[in-house]
């Protein structure tokens, strides 16, 4: 078999094998690029809410957790205290909530995982293991076959030695000019 056949089936192969990887990669990728705009893993869930007003020590653990059991979200109570103010601070899982006693305001904060996209950027930054890490290197491996041998896949003026040649050339030139530039 001709080398140029052959690198034509593997290309073709291994670019099926690895479309679902690579929409998986670009996708959380876009969200990555923009973590300095939005938190990708997580929303901030803010809601005020209210409660029957009392003093501070009415405030036991079985009270503070029925309060939060009324909430629209379901949270989970780790502990709580009076602080020097009188109010009552509440941890809870990814945030806290506040309580004054007095008016029997509160408000809670706290972090909750957006679905899909926080898997996808677990498993872009390949944060699963070692075994994910191999996966990832493999597929790493593989879109440089599929990127390398696609430049051997044409002839003529639209090749890598006539046309092609060009747009490589621009390809490596952006990211290098970025690099001179910014780092």
């Amino acid at each position: 078999m001709k080398i140029r056949k052959l690198l034509r089936v593997l290309h073709r192969d291994m670019g099926y094998f690895i479309v679902g990887m690579t929409i998986v990669y670009a996708l959380s990728g876009i969200y990555l690029n923009h973590r300095h705009d939005f938190n990708p893993d997580y929303r901030i869930i803010f809601e005020e809410f209210e409660v029957i007003p009392g003093t501070a020590e009415d405030f036991t653990t079985d009270k503070v957790k029925e309060a939060l059991s009324e909430l629209e979200q379901d949270v989970i109570y780790k502990k709580h205290y009076i602080t020097n103010q009188g109010t009552i601070k509440v941890f809870i899982e990814n945030g806290e909530v506040t309580i004054n006693p007095d008016s029997g305001a509160g408000a809670m904060h706290f972090l909750k995982r957006r679905p899909f996209i926080f898997e996808i950027n677990k498993l872009h930054k390949a944060s699963l293991g070692t075994l994910w890490k191999w996966v990832s290197d493999v597929m790493a491996v593989i879109l440089i076959f599929v990127a390398v041998s696609g430049l051997f896949l044409l002839k003529g003026k639209r090749g890598l030695g006539q046309w092609g040649w060009w747009f490589v050339i621009a390809g490596i030139a952006v990211p290098l000019l970025f690099a001179i530039l910014y780092i």
